[in-house]
């Protein structure tokens, strides 16, 4: 069973482990007796008061964790710059054969961790033409992708993950294959829909639009920016019509702690955060009874006011997951992961039935996997604040133990 996890405001988890877990509901119902008929009478008013406590230890790591690749994307379906469903193909409006002229020359710049590592200014460039060209293996690598026989971005999808699958590059000073040193992926890209609607006329979807290019070595020395340009014969110029490339990112170095180090990190987030403004959710509010757009359904002021991105924002703690296994909602007929959830607003439901979110979701944000923060997405945690952290130290067994007390709540404002 994974462990308990504390959700921070920046997406990142604090795993605990976890020897008890108490969760108290108080319903407060008015009870009064009546005069004379030995009988009573209540007023419920659906005021249910809530706590977690989770008792556990802290030990040293036995080995390094918490290690991920650096990757980036390649989106033919979403245009740059746009959010939400803008498709790349609809905003050009030309015909496929304009569209390869359009591409004819585009350049897309990355590095693998191993090339910055070597630290000889090895690159690849992805070059799409409109005809054939023999790859270049040397200290810039050319990569180049026959986009001529090309009909739509599901088959330009294709030939450009078929042709970094079978390219050479350099690195470190020798030739190697590119599939050594990333992985590529293809799946659904952001405008999916739209992008299928404005080049066939008609609903549906393609599958393969958004390219993954994820470094097989961990850490975040694969981290780099990544160049979109487009060649002329006078050279590399800007290329106002993209589609949308992410740089290489979200590589994170793995680390092993001691369960001081633990210990100091956790005292960080719980003495001295701040909330940043306000976490509302109307959608709570109104639960089941009425389905608010999502432009209105969750309001996070820190992003307003560009408070985001500190320090004292990013490690407030906003939320607990809990996990269970469940048989009653599993679709593989097998013991499925699943997090403990408190029902808010009028008619919510999270019976086990009901309850099917996978364990520790995430969500895609301009193709990078965030995890959603409790107060502004319900069904993917338990919403809570620290009340109250006591850790303390055995010295018999040599360990530091500890006691973390939370509140559930749903709508937060804050200094």
């Amino acid at each position: 069973m994974p462990m308990v996890q504390l959700i921070r405001r920046d997406g990142g988890v604090i795993e605990l482990e976890a020897t008890n877990i108490q969760i108290s509901v108080q319903r407060k119902v008015l009870v009064h007796a009546v005069p004379l008929l030995a009988t009573r009478a209540g007023l419920d008013l659906n005021i249910p008061e809530i706590g977690i406590t989770v008792d556990g230890i802290f030990t040293d790591d036995e080995k390094t964790t918490g290690a991920v690749a650096s990757e980036m994307s390649i989106d033919l379906s979403l245009a740059f710059g746009a959010a939400g469903a803008t498709s790349w193909h609809g905003s050009l409006d030309l015909l496929w054969s304009a569209i390869q002229n359009e591409l004819d020359g585009v350049t897309i710049t990355f590095r693998s961790k191993g090339q910055l590592d070597a630290g000889l200014g090895e690159k690849n460039r992805l070059y799409l033409k409109n005809g054939s060209a023999a790859n270049v293996v040397d200290t810039t690598s050319i990569i180049y992708v026959d986009i001529s026989s090309t009909t739509n971005t599901d088959t330009l999808s294709n030939a450009i993950k078929a042709a970094l699958d079978a390219a050479s590059v350099k690195v470190a000073g020798a030739t190697v294959g590119l599939n050594t040193e990333v992985g590529t992926t293809q799946s659904a890209g952001q405008a999916a829909a739209v992008s299928y609607e404005s080049q066939n006329g008609s609903a549906g979807t393609y599958n393969n639009e958004l390219i993954g290019i994820r470094n097989l070595a961990l850490g975040e020395g694969g981290n780099s920016s990544v160049i979109v340009e487009k060649s002329s014969t006078s050279g590399s110029i800007s290329w106002d019509n993209q589609f949308f490339v992410t740089n290489m990112s979200g590589g994170v170095t793995g680390i092993r702690m001691t369960r001081g180090d633990k210990l100091q990190d956790l005292l960080n987030m719980v003495v001295n955060p701040s909330v940043g403004g306000a976490l509302i959710s109307p959608q709570v509010l109104t639960g089941s009874l009425i389905d608010l757009p999502d432009s209105i359904a969750s309001m996070d002021s820190a992003q307003f006011l560009r408070l985001d991105q500190t320090k004292a924002v990013k490690k407030y703690i906003v939320g607990i997951r809990i996990p269970y296994e469940t048989l009653l909602s599993s679709t593989s007929g097998n013991r499925e992961l699943r997090q403990f959830l408190i029902p808010a607003g009028p008619g919510t439901d999270y019976s086990a039935a009901s309850n099917t979110g996978i364990y520790d979701p995430v969500d895609t944000v301009n193709n990078k996997a965030v995890r959603p923060n409790p107060f502004l997405q319900q069904g993917v945690a338990i919403p809570a604040v620290v009340t109250s952290f006591d850790p303390g130290y055995e010295a018999g067994d040599s360990v530091w133990t500890y006691q973390i007390s939370l509140a559930p709540l749903e709508q937060l404002v804050g200094l």
